[in-house]
């Protein structure tokens, strides 16, 4: 059947339309397999080390009292007392959704097997009589940045009243942002071990009481739970989603195995691979043969036949690969040390 006919395309434009078609059908095969992989990793910091762990109430942006704080922990509760008298117009707002913060920080480093839980009041106790910290490590920071306003706009209802002029309509919303500093401290040494910062912000739905308008905390909260799960990274393994990059390469074999590698058979896309690879030393062969070792955790096997690739090649990509694959041979290590670490 002519579909262009049944269609009643001109020829002129289906002749046009063809190239377009071509180049897409190119691309769409020229695209690189991608592998899903999701990896259990140990937790960032040696939490081995570690026995114990705390979590001070995050402080306020006017308890702060400074931007940055580089290397030099945050200032315990002790130095801040003599400046309750100075308080910033929103922290109240700040307070509510740092109470939130501390809450679901502990409840989850509480659940941890890793490391036993101390209360923060005992830990900032001793910090005030300069005696021993009854924890290894512990948590502190606070708020760097906090802006709430409630911003305003007249909008056009599109209709008029009785003297034909148009009839306004004021939307009230509010726009929140913050920024997040947390540290953790090495007692024993008084050193900063982990840094980071988290900037979040949002606004509210517009609406047309300004006494409706969202609280600072409906606004901001949403972004707790990730917080707290970034925080956790440091304490506990979690997992992380990866993607692994097939090479392309020429040849019926090739295509069958990148084909089997794309419906999700991996073991038999890795053995197609690397009989390719034995036969005819292509080095895409080799490297995809390495990259399915390393979807299905076989680390060793991947850095095995990636040092052969790499001495039969001499292509900075396998050479990139093998610095990937010790670190995440001493990764596993490091998890299996975690896990068995009651």
């Amino acid at each position: 059947m002519n579909l262009l006919k049944k269609k009643n395309i001109p020829a002129a434009t289906s002749a046009g339309m063809a190239l377009p078609l071509l180049l897409a059908g190119i691309l769409m095969a020229s695209c690189s397999t991608t592998v899903k992989q999701e990896v259990e990793q140990p937790a960032n910091l040696e939490v081995e080390n570690y026995g114990s762990v705390s979590a001070l109430p995050f402080k306020t942006s006017a308890e702060m009292g400074k931007a940055s704080y580089d290397n030099t922990p945050v200032e315990t509760f002790e130095d801040y007392y003599q400046r309750l008298g100075q308080k910033a117009a929103s922290e109240n707002d700040e307070f509510v959704l740092l109470t939130q913060l501390d809450d679901r920080l502990t409840e989850k480093l509480m659940q941890s097997s890793q490391l036993k839980y101390v209360d923060p009041d005992t830990v900032q106790y001793a910090i005030r009589h300069r005696t021993d910290i009854p924890a290894d490590v512990y948590i502190t920071g606070g708020l760097t940045k906090f802006v709430s306003t409630i911003e305003k706009e007249e909008e056009d209802t599109g209709k008029k009243d009785d003297e034909d002029k148009p009839i306004m309509e004021v939307n009230y919303w509010r726009e929140a942002s913050a920024v997040l500093l947390y540290q953790v401290v090495e007692t024993g040494s008084n050193r900063v071990i982990s840094k980071h910062e988290f900037s979040f912000s949002d606004k509210s739905d517009k609406v047309t009481d300004w006494k409706k308008v969202s609280s600072t905390y409906s606004v901001l909260s949403p972004y707790l739970n990730s917080i707290v799960s970034n925080i956790m990274k440091d304490f506990t393994p979690h997992t992380e989603s990866r993607e692994l990059t097939l090479l392309k390469g020429k040849g019926k074999d090739m295509k069958e195995a990148d084909k089997l590698a794309g419906k999700g058979s991996l073991v038999a896309a890795r053995n197609k691979f690397l009989s390719i690879y034995k036969n005819e030393g292509t080095f895409e062969a080799g490297y995809n043969a390495v990259l399915l070792y390393e979807a299905v955790e076989e680390y060793d096997e991947a850095l095995s036949l990636a040092n052969k690739v790499w001495k039969n090649s001499g292509d900075s990509r396998i050479k990139d690969k093998i610095r990937e694959l010790e670190k995440e041979i001493e990764a596993a290590r490091r998890l299996q040390v975690q896990k068995n670490r009651k």
